[in-house]
């Protein structure tokens, strides 16, 4: 009796370590991920360990020749309270300028929330193409917000906190020879 108990206290102290491990193994969340044919996984894909309360920058250069689909995944611990930003460093441009969640989930809206596509009567996670003319580069940034203080007393203010939590944020990067011909 005494050995089971010990088996199930060795155990209940082993679970919630392993669990909290696996969860921040950013490259495995990578891994999961799969290509929508015709398009095909991109090596440039990544995805790493963030923290609350901090920006992020992550170049991508994109060819003349190929059309690419970027989708972008965060952990739940992030609350979905990102802001994505893409901006096209050849001409300065802002690109995209998205939350990672909205009250409603229509297309083209945020980041990271899934939409009800009517067309093929499914979830779809959001993507965004990018068809270059010419190579150029992106960069994108992603500004994940502070972790907000529990509201006490009567004047409602926000306060953030100095705790950090830490997650995996993935830039999932698909692409595939353009249909586009003729003299670009």
């Amino acid at each position: 009796m005494k050995m089971r108990k010990l088996k199930l206290i060795v155990i209940l102290l082993i679970v919630p370590i392993a669990i909290v491990a696996q969860s921040l193994d950013c490259p495995s969340t990578l891994q999961m991920r799969r290509a929508t044919p015709p398009f095909t996984f991109n090596d440039l894909s990544k995805s790493a360990q963030c923290f609350t309360g901090k920006k992020y920058e992550f170049v991508v250069p994109l060819m003349k020749g190929k059309e690419y689909r970027l989708s972008f995944y965060a952990s739940p611990i992030f609350n979905n309270n990102i802001t994505f930003r893409i901006i096209d460093m050849n001409s300065g441009q802002k690109v995209l300028e998205l939350p990672g969640e909205t009250q409603s989930s229509a297309k083209g809206e945020c980041v990271l929330r899934e939409y009800f596509d009517d067309a093929t009567n499914k979830m779809i996670h959001p993507f965004f193409d990018f068809y270059p003319n010419s190579s150029t580069t992106l960069k994108v940034i992603i500004d994940i917000a502070a972790e907000e203080a529990p509201k006490t007393g009567t004047d409602n203010t926000v306060q953030t906190t100095d705790e950090k939590k830490k997650g995996c944020v993935t830039i999932f990067i698909q692409d595939k020879k353009s249909e586009e011909l003729g003299f670009n």
